[in-house]
């Protein structure tokens, strides 16, 4: 773990608002990124996103961010929820989306390893801490949730 670092109390830190794509592909599987986070100093599973960019919306954010780290096509972007990361220290929103993707889309170069799974893998990963993304975890219980009562977001299942 890096060194500590101590935060003036009072101080707020702002970050651009951001967008992720919780991505389901044919079989069912979640799509996710492996990628090397420094302040973390470790490889992390996350849900592809990033900033949103000026004259961009968070939806179109969610699917260029998701084609870019994982060289697929999402397709239709749905709205799941919004996140705010840290309201004691920061100002740091993130959208998250959900979509369907298919296996036939892998065509162009990915910016981060793909890693795909299960849903009950996902979940046993946030359970014993090798997920702790907070919108991977958000989306994945989530879903989770939706699967139990057997929709997603008032749709049938992938």
């Amino acid at each position: 773990m890096p060194a500590k670092t101590m935060i003036q109390k009072g101080t707020t830190y702002i970050f651009p608002e951001s967008a992720c794509m919780l991505a389901i592909d044919t079989k069912g599987a979640l799509v996710l990124v492996e990628q090397f986070r420094k302040p973390r100093a470790e490889r992390t599973l996350e849900l592809p996103g990033g900033v949103v960019r000026e004259g961009e919306t968070p939806q179109e954010a969610a699917i260029r961010e998701f084609s870019e780290e994982t060289g697929l096509n999402g397709g239709k972007a749905q709205f799941l929820f919004t996140l705010d990361l840290d309201l004691s220290t920061t100002l740091h929103r993130t959208h998250v989306f959900t979509s369907k993707t298919r296996d036939s889309d892998a065509a162009r170069d990915a910016e981060f390893q793909v890693r795909r799974l299960q849903i009950n893998d996902a979940l046993r990963m946030i359970q014993d801490g090798t997920i702790t993304h907070a919108p991977t975890v958000a989306a994945t219980l989530a879903l989770a949730l939706d699967i139990n009562q057997g929709e997603l977001r008032g749709r049938p299942i992938y």
